[in-house]
């Protein structure tokens, strides 16, 4: 069923949309009047443009604006390759991609694949090349069950509540000892959402990787600090994204 909206509540929508518009157009223009790379026409031109991209984003729920901002690189890539695709080229030549092709194509014959080997010979070659890092190099700083309860007050039997429920991240070194990545907690608790992040990911090392990265789906900002702010469903629909979970 259709909402219905009175004409009179449309046209003050209408009224408010227009009226950001012409506000944030007329802001950019004295922004970036005397902009050499930009003539009268196209200053105007552009000025419309973010004008309406504003308007458009200030009419969305606040929800869909949060969605937005996370997508932001996405976006800016689009409307960059929607303005060239109608800055370049006629009419009957949108949408078509150019190529610029050699006029003659040098065959080339490549060394093919080399011998091979074994599975315990390829780990050995492996084992030749891999350079060899410290747990806390790409972790960041990390510290065992008696730090904890001694710095942060946490029990440990309350340390191994939380790593039974993946509440928590340990991280495995040496053979047998778990160490906790400090930046996970807040207040002496684990950052609230964690125990989603391990639930859709393959394991500990790979959680704390993508919680403790920048990540471009969330504007840059890293997963873990959203966390310790709150930002919960934001990253939690993130790694779902990422790791292909439902």
């Amino acid at each position: 069923m259709r909402e219905f909206v009175a004409p009179g509540e449309k046209r003050a929508v209408v009224g408010k949309r227009t009226s950001v518009a012409s506000r944030v157009a007329a802001k950019f223009r004295d922004a970036l009047r005397g902009e050499a790379l930009l003539g009268a026409g196209a200053l105007a031109f552009s000025a419309r443009i973010a004008g309406t991209a504003a308007a458009a984003v200030a009419d969305l729920p606040a929800e869909a604006q949060r969605k937005l901002t996370g997508r932001e690189p996405e976006l800016i890539s689009r409307i960059r390759d929607l303005v060239e695709a109608f800055g370049g080229g006629s009419a009957e030549d949108k949408g078509k991609i150019v190529l610029d092709l050699p006029r003659e194509i040098e065959p080339k014959k490549g060394a093919g694949l080399g011998e091979i080997l074994a599975a315990a010979d390829g780990d050995h070659a492996l084992n030749d090349y891999a350079v060899a890092r410290r747990l806390e190099d790409w972790a960041g700083p990390v510290a065992g069950g008696t730090v904890l309860t001694r710095d942060y007050g946490i029990a440990r039997s309350t340390l191994h509540h939380w790593q039974q429920n993946g509440d928590v991240i340990g991280l495995l070194k040496g053979t047998r000892k778990h160490v906790y990545p400090v930046d996970q907690f807040v207040d002496g608790r684990p950052a609230k959402g964690i125990g989603e992040i391990t639930a859709v990911t393959a394991n500990a090392r790979v959680a704390w990787l993508w919680l403790s990265r920048a990540n471009p789906a969330l504007g840059g900002r890293k997963p873990i600090d959203l966390l310790k702010r709150d930002h919960v469903g934001e990253v939690v629909e993130a790694a779902r994204d990422y790791f292909g979970k439902p």
